[in-house]
């Protein structure tokens, strides 16, 4: 017997198109934070940028001086993501709709201490 000619899947619609309008970055100010909020601001200067960070032993505020240059909708927030207030504010009063989490540490040792 033949094999059954393949079929493909009915067409599904398409999902909306989705266009961000306000980022958290959280742990912005370590390498890839950095990196990622730079490339939004550069290839997206009309985003709204909050970044929160909490300034530890891995990240640098001045990681972000560039990204705060290409977008005059930057806003730096120094804080940590376990305060629940904190984030539940930022959440709010940015009107986020998006949510983009590098916070981590370097070292397993320090994820637990």
């Amino acid at each position: 017997p033949s094999p059954l000619p393949f079929l493909p899947p009915p067409a599904m619609a398409a999902p909306p198109s989705y266009v961000p309008k306000s980022i958290l970055i959280t742990g912005a100010a370590g390498f890839i934070g950095s990196f990622t909020a730079i490339q939004l601001a550069r290839e997206h200067p009309e985003y709204k940028i909050i970044v929160l960070d909490k300034l530890d032993y891995c990240s640098a505020r001045e990681n972000l001086d560039e990204a705060e240059k290409l977008c005059k909708n930057f806003k730096f927030i120094h804080g940590n993501i376990l305060s629940r207030d904190l984030v539940s504010y930022i959440l709010e009063e940015e009107e986020i709709d998006t949510v983009m989490n590098f916070a981590a540490s370097t070292h397993v040792d320090n994820s637990f201490s």
